[in-house]
């Protein structure tokens, strides 16, 4: 996960997916994809805003549901969060 916040915060914060062609064919990519948006978008109140968010899903996300997928993506906010970069 790649997270870019600009000074100014008067954008709303935005998040795009990366999901490569290692994940698996089109189904299977456009998958993962609903699942990390749904994911993601229950926890855009801890995004500072303006913020810029880049999710990369490895080819093993195409084996997750969405319990593990969640797990993974609250795992990579808390480092961003004990890294001073998201609002709690």
């Amino acid at each position: 996960m790649h997270v870019y916040t600009p000074d100014d915060g008067t954008h709303a914060s935005r998040v795009g997916f990366v999901v490569s062609k290692a994940v698996g064919n089109a189904v299977v990519r456009n998958r993962v994809k609903r699942r990390l948006r749904a994911a993601v978008s229950s926890r855009m109140g801890e995004v500072p805003e303006g913020a810029l968010m880049v999710v990369r899903a490895l080819p093993a996300s195409a084996r997750a549901d969405f319990r593990e997928l969640s797990a993974d993506l609250d795992s990579c906010l808390a480092k961003l969060g004990r890294a001073g970069w998201l609002r709690r």
